[in-house]
């Protein structure tokens, strides 16, 4: 019988709740909360993470765990705390919230290597310091060496260091390095003996000796400007050696880093600065328009971070967002900066996590899964534009990245930099609350002034898609060596097809929604589960061939462009445009060079970027997503305005914004066009205050899935009449969701409201005691708190 202690082990599945295995005493030692364990599951071997220890004997036989994978926790304790608070408060599956921690290739796709250090016990088996993979050391150990036990001792005494290797993926990059073959002395007297005749060998040799160090072999030929051949007969006469050496797969090789000498801080950036410095700890709103600086504010916190020895993470909200910012502070701290997001290759990700947590870089940049970076001494974390939704992950585990990025700073008692022009209003109401310090930076660095706006009323304008004016100020721009930016916030070529005989439109079979028209490869696509069609030449419905395609699209703007204006050049930048590895550095890098006039592009050519040229900014049916069944809905239309026009005007030259709307007097665009933050904040906050909406409640959201409407019905019906005999949060449904069908599953939803958190919990503990103990066959519920997409 197998002797050991029961641990709980939390396994990569979508199920909540963790479970109780042996481990056997061979396993045993060390932390182990956070290491990772093989263990059988549902007759499967995976890998999980040790949630926690059991004391209570248990009650009936125990699966033993299979293998014990760390000798010691590769997280960060700060990292597991806040895995364990995520799984709590979000009710998320602890073994899905401990895969955040992990990059991918942690599941058994990377090699376990140990590099073991001079008085460690492993150096029994390997002889010598070095790297060794652990399967090749373990199976070289003498019989009756106790290896787990030696590698957990030397683990913890920090003499045997474990990291990951990604096996079966890419092949390994490989550099050849160039060394000294013999000491320094002897390669100054070969320099010595052969500089008259040989002076390039000779410099050679020299610079090889008061290097010291190997030097890529790219170095020699390229910078030192070295031949081959030389080189050659330098290696051939036994006084230099090279050799091939493995080298991280680094995503930041190749960027281009511009530049950007420290400007003058602006009294405004300084006091920012002074007031976070001085505090230490608390979470700060960085309220800063368009162009005032904020990444200067940045810069320079973190400067002070990194002299006092601790680390900085910096989130953005979306991948194309990161090289711009990475240039900036590569240039700031050459060397030191480590980029992280889904936008990287597996082996490209897994290098990086590996260097972070070594200790190789002292910045992380990346998108919502950077929070999890395994840093050793985090000293301030900077969320950027911080009122993006996309810091709230859409599938399980569902997380907010900027809620547990201000929780991680009170964690840590660390400072937390929250930036943007047009802030949420959740962290408005705390900044006026007290629970958030306001910092302002009211005006543009050197003295830049806002650009106007002016609003184009598009009604009983002959749905002309692109008006006169907007083409007009297109070509005047342009022709004047300026660039453009125009946002469609709608993919596709038209969002309808529609006969013009019968009316009839195509739709997505397993949704019930109108399939967008995409002109290049004549598809009908659906944009929320991926089915698509051909477009055809004939009526579903009437056999006719005559279509009517109508709405805006982006492809049809480009379309309408490339024939009003067939000199300017268009540069498009869409989901469509920027499914390849690095495609959205590419397209911005093209911009910024100036190989295109306009950039034309959805919601993501609006936030953040920084392009001096750009003298216009267009946004074509600005007023599309006011009418979505979403309380946010308001908002965000406004944030993206506001965000979009900020990209005017940020050179020398002043800005210019127009604002196509069918709808020119809602209060969004209206307050858009006046730069009016404070006063829509005012009355949006009233609205909800009025309707108990956030960020007066707490929210959450029940969704019941499945592929029969009628179960799906009975049990969010069973789920609401139980929450209403509970009389703790509001209860708003059941009803059918804004979307009631997706990818042929019907959708049915609850909303639960309470100002206090206590109560929440208790509702939703409710509701999931009522569907666990009602008919739920073929139906999936689950819960999203503080939802951000109420579809």
């Amino acid at each position: 019988m197998t002797r050991g202690r029961p641990v709980e082990v939390a396994v990569p599945r979508p199920v909540r709740g963790t479970f109780t295995y042996l481990l056997p005493e061979r396993m045993d030692g060390g932390v182990l909360p956070g290491c990772r364990v093989a263990v059988e599951f549902g007759g499967s071997r995976v890998v999980g993470v040790v949630w926690g220890e059991d004391g209570r004997p248990p009650e009936k036989p125990l699966k033993p765990v299979l293998e014990r994978i760390d000798p010691r926790p590769l997280l960060p304790a700060w990292v597991l705390h806040l895995i364990r608070w995520m799984a709590d408060y979000y009710r998320a599956p602890q073994g899905l919230c401990a895969g955040c921690g992990f990059p991918p290739g942690m599941q058994g796709a990377a090699e376990r290597m140990l590099e073991v250090g001079e008085g460690a016990e492993l150096l029994r088996v390997c002889g010598k310091p070095g790297v060794f993979t652990r399967d090749s050391l373990e199976a070289s150990a003498p019989r009756g060496f106790p290896f787990e036990q030696a590698l957990i001792r030397d683990s913890a005494r920090g003499l045997v260091v474990q990291f990951h290797r990604p096996v079966r993926m890419s092949r390994p990059r490989m550099e050849t390095m160039v060394e000294a073959a013999v000491p320094p002395d002897r390669l100054v007297e070969a320099a010595q003996a052969i500089r008259s005749r040989a002076p390039k060998q000779a410099e050679v040799l020299v610079r090889m000796a008061s290097s010291g160090e190997p030097v890529p072999k790219t170095t020699l030929l390229g910078a030192w400007g070295i031949s081959r051949s030389t080189l050659g007969r330098l290696v051939l006469n036994g006084l230099l050696a090279e050799r091939r050496v493995e080298v991280p797969r680094d995503p930041l090789m190749g960027l281009p880093v511009e530049p950007h000498p420290a400007p003058e801080p602006t009294a405004a950036q300084k006091a920012a600065v002074d007031s976070i410095l001085s505090a230490g700890k608390g979470v700060f709103l960085l309220h800063g328009i368009t162009g005032s600086g904020k990444t200067e504010v940045y810069l320079r916190v973190i400067g002070d971070v990194l002299k006092a020895g601790r680390q900085a993470l910096v989130l953005v909200p979306e991948i194309s967002l990161t090289p711009q910012l990475v240039s900036r502070f590569s240039s700031r701290f050459p060397g030191r900066v480590a980029v992280l997001h889904s936008g990287l290759s597996r082996g490209e990700r897994l290098d990086t996590w590996n260097l972070v947590r070594r200790g190789g870089r002292s910045i992380v940049i990346g998108a919502r899964s950077a929070l999890f970076a395994p840093l050793a001494d985090p000293g301030v974390v900077v969320v950027d534009e911080e009122h993006d939704g996309s810091y709230k992950q859409g599938e399980l585990p569902c997380y907010n990245a900027r809620d547990m990025a201000v929780l991680l700073g009170s964690f840590l008692k660390i400072p937390v930099l929250l930036g943007s022009a047009t802030p949420s209003l959740e962290s408005w109401r705390n900044a006026a609350a007290g629970k958030y310090t306001l910092l302002s930076l009211p005006d543009r660095v050197a003295g830049g002034t806002l650009p106007g706006i002016r609003i184009l009323d598009t009604r009983g304008a002959d749905n002309r898609l692109v008006s006169d004016t907007m083409l007009s100020a297109l070509g005047k721009h342009t022709s004047r060596g300026r660039q453009a930016i125009l946002l469609v916030n709608r993919r596709g070529h038209s969002p309808i097809q529609m006969c013009f005989y019968c009316g009839h439109t195509e739709s997505c079979p397993m949704c019930g929604i109108a399939l967008t028209y995409h002109r290049r490869g004549e598809l009908l696509k659906c944009h929320h589960c991926s089915y698509w069609k051909p477009a055809g030449n004939s009526c579903g419905g009437c056999g006719a061939g005559r279509f009517i395609r109508t709405g805006p699209g982006i492809q049809k703007v480009e379309e309408i462009l490339a024939g009003q204006l067939p000199d300017t050049r268009v540069l498009r930048m869409d989901a469509d445009t920027t499914r390849g590895a690095s495609s959205h550095r590419r397209i911005l890098d093209r911009f910024r060079r100036g190989e295109a006039d306009v950039l034309l592009g959805t919601q993501m050519v609006a936030k953040g970027h920084d392009f001096p040229n750009v003298t216009l900014v267009g946004v074509i049916a600005a007023d599309m997503g006011l009418t979505l069944p979403d309380f946010r809905s308001a908002e965000r239309v406004f944030s993206l305005l506001l965000q979009a026009a900020g990209r005017a005007g940020r050179g020398a030259s002043p800005g210019e914004v127009l604002i196509q709307t069918a709808c020119p007097e809602a209060p969004a665009i209206v307050a858009a066009a006046a730069h009016d933050y404070s006063g829509f904040a005012a009355e949006e906050l009233q609205i909800r205050q009025t309707l108990a909406y956030p960020p007066f409640t707490r929210m959450a959201r029940l969704l019941f899935q499945g592929p029969d409407e009628s179960r799906v019905e009975k049990a969010a019906t069973t789920v609401g009449e139980a929450l209403r005999r509970e009389e703790a949060a509001a209860v708003r449904g059941p009803c059918p969701a804004a979307l009631p069908r997706i990818g042929g599953m019907h959708r049915w939803s609850i909303l639960l409201t309470s100002p206090s958190r206590k109560t929440l919990e208790e509702s939703l503990d409710a509701a999931e005691s009522a569907f666990t103990g009602g008919e739920r066959s073929g139906v999936r519920m689950s819960l999203d708190v503080d939802p951000q997409d109420m579809l």
